[in-house]
């Protein structure tokens, strides 16, 4: 009776999975194999964007699956109030101190010190505001696109 249990709540848990991924657009199909070392990145600059670089790891940001992308942003930069139509925006800081805030008007109290190792959440349509300050800053946003940014009047 046991065994039937653990396979029917198994059973159960598998579909749920394979229906949130089917549902959602979450699969790997857009993810080719990929082995990269840090001189293989290749980093472009966006001139909408602050002047920050942004290289794209894995994946199509443009398009409705996953990808990672790492970010560069230079020091004593500010990323006024914005939100992004993306999925599941997971962001990782590698190197430097980023300073992050949610909200729709920019408050620098509300500011939270990112060191490196740090872990955040863009969630969809959550406005949210940042800082760089003493040095650059390099992130990893793991997402499921598509990207874009709006920013708030």
């Amino acid at each position: 009776m046991k065994y039937l249990r653990y396979l029917v709540i198994s059973a159960v848990i598998v579909l749920a999975c394979a229906a949130v991924c089917h549902f959602t657009g979450v699969n790997n199909a857009n993810l080719a194999t990929v082995q990269l070392v840090p001189s293989d990145i290749i980093w472009k600059a966006d001139p909408n964007l602050h002047g920050l670089q942004t290289a794209v790891l894995a994946g199509e940001p443009s398009g409705r699956g996953a990808y990672v992308q790492r970010i560069r942003i230079p020091a004593n930069t500010t990323l006024k109030p914005h939100t992004h139509p993306n999925r599941a925006g997971m962001i990782t800081v590698l190197s430097g101190t980023f300073y992050f805030a949610y909200g729709d008007k920019f408050d620098e109290a509300k500011l939270k010190r990112l060191p490196p190792g740090s872990f955040f959440t863009e969630p969809k349509g959550m406005p949210h505001y940042a800082v760089t300050k003493e040095g650059d800053v390099v992130l990893q946003l793991n997402a499921i696109g598509p990207d874009g940014t709006s920013y708030i009047k």
